[in-house]
């Protein structure tokens, strides 16, 4: 049989050095946090067609976001050519608005969404860049594939426009005016901002694929920043939608971060406090709480601290899904801890002659190749996730993956070695009692615990 037990020191000494890196990294440069626990923007867009994370760096390199991080993803929900952009030839008021939703929902449907952006954009034939209305109609029909012709159709005969710079337009209407003889006359009155500005329709842009872009950074990005971004979109010759656009303030993060630590703190203790109960009749039975904690705790650090080296060397963020994998973690590294404990448990009441250190150690053997056989299964489905399921998710499954094989070893090698040197008040466990050397009187112990 192996003498597990016998190896404990060379197991902790290993959780050692791949602990004391992270925890440095920790100290000195904490995690690369995102929006969630920074603040920030989370901006996702429909481009007109495909664009690459290099491409999309390059667009917005002038506004110099802070810690831009650009994902792209796929929405094949919404069809590409269910995006439709209309280019006006000069910015509208609402009236002109209201009446190209109005016509583009008698042609399309009630359901048709249509927004309307004021944008900078420079004209097509050149000179200077001047403010236009550019109208997105998205939530066509299921199975309706909108043709440009149609549109320019539908909006063939827009009405004339006042100038929005100006304010509301004022319609002329009667005003009645008293003379001295009671008698009541109308003259009209002027309208300060008269529409009468031609409307037509400089181009219809209709999209070609179901990609999705997001941008997630620190700065903020109000309406005004939001206006421009659109508008050097354009005149860069590509346009896109704002399918979702989240702002989280510094006070909503902080909370973020103070939650998370709670609920990892509240794990902990809910741990302890069932593990002490489920194995009640166990002698000591807290000390098994405690050392799946520890263990537990172990986990929490090996993944804390390796994502903190990735993210100041290949720029990887902490965002609130991060949380989400850092708690499956520590119920993974639990779940296993407890088989072993079970089994520890179960063998104590057969093995009445063997020492403490025996019956820790045979029941390791015995629990050892279900645990790498629960594991493994769950690793080979991580790593192909992480290498193979694209951007978004991979801090996600990678937390997850690195989580789930510190868990394993941890539960096997940690946390029945931190119960043996409890039992035998070695290392920092001397602190909480005088040592005594294992002899048979162990065996008389363990025929109590019951």
């Amino acid at each position: 049989m192996f003498n597990l037990v016998g190896k404990r020191y060379l197991f902790l000494t290993i959780s050692l050095i791949v602990i004391i890196p992270g925890v440095i990294s920790l100290i000195f440069r904490g995690l690369n946090v995102g929006i969630d626990f920074a603040g920030g923007a989370n901006i996702q867009f429909r481009p007109e067609s495909q664009v690459t994370i290099a491409q999309m760096n390059k667009l917005v390199s002038p506004f110099n976001l802070a810690d831009l991080q650009v994902v792209t993803g796929d929405n094949p929900q919404v069809p590409g050519k269910q995006t439709v952009w209309i280019r006006l030839n000069t910015q509208v008021d609402k009236n002109v608005q209201n009446t190209i939703t109005h016509d583009l929902q008698a042609k399309y449907g009630s359901q048709l969404a249509v927004n309307f952006d004021d944008l900078s954009l420079i004209p097509s034939t050149g000179g200077n860049a001047r403010t236009v209305t550019v109208a997105t109609a998205t939530k066509f029909q299921q199975g309706v594939t909108p043709q440009i012709s149609e549109i320019k159709s539908v909006l063939n005969n827009l009405p004339k426009t006042s100038n929005p710079a100006k304010g509301a337009s004022t319609s002329s209407s009667p005003t009645p005016t008293t003379t001295g003889t009671a008698t009541a006359t109308s003259t009209p009155s002027s309208s300060s901002n008269p529409a009468n500005i031609p409307v037509k329709v400089d181009n219809v842009i209709q999209g070609t694929t179901t990609q999705t872009i997001s941008l997630l950074t620190r700065s903020v990005i109000d309406n005004q920043m939001l206006g421009k971004l659109q508008s050097h979109f354009v005149n860069s010759g590509i346009y896109m939608s704002v399918l979702q656009n989240a702002t989280v303030s510094g006070s909503v993060a902080s909370e973020t971060t103070r939650n998370a630590v709670l609920a990892v703190i509240a794990a902990s203790v809910l741990i302890l406090l069932y593990i002490w109960f489920a194995f009640r009749k166990v002698d000591r039975p807290w000390r098994y709480g405690a050392c799946a904690v520890i263990a537990l705790l172990h986990d929490v650090l090996v993944v804390l601290g390796i994502f903190s080296i990735l993210g100041w060397l290949i720029g990887f963020q902490v965002d609130a899904l991060f949380i989400t994998a850092l708690l499956t973690v520590v119920g993974f590294s639990v779940h296993d801890t407890i088989v072993v404990f079970d089994r520890i448990r179960e063998n104590m009441t057969r093995r009445t002659s063997e020492t403490f250190d025996q019956v820790v150690n045979a029941s390791l053997v015995q629990t050892m190749a279900r645990s790498l056989n629960t594991s493994l299964t769950v690793i080979f489905t991580l790593s192909a996730l992480t290498l193979f399921g694209g951007a978004t998710i991979r801090p996600f499954t990678l937390a997850l993956l690195v989580g789930i094989v510190s868990g394993t070893y941890s539960s096997i090698f940690n946390a029945s070695m931190l119960l043996v040197m409890w039992d035998r008040h070695e290392f920092v466990f001397g602190l909480f009692g005088r040592a005594r050397t294992p002899d048979r009187r162990e065996a008389r112990e363990l025929v109590r615990t019951r």
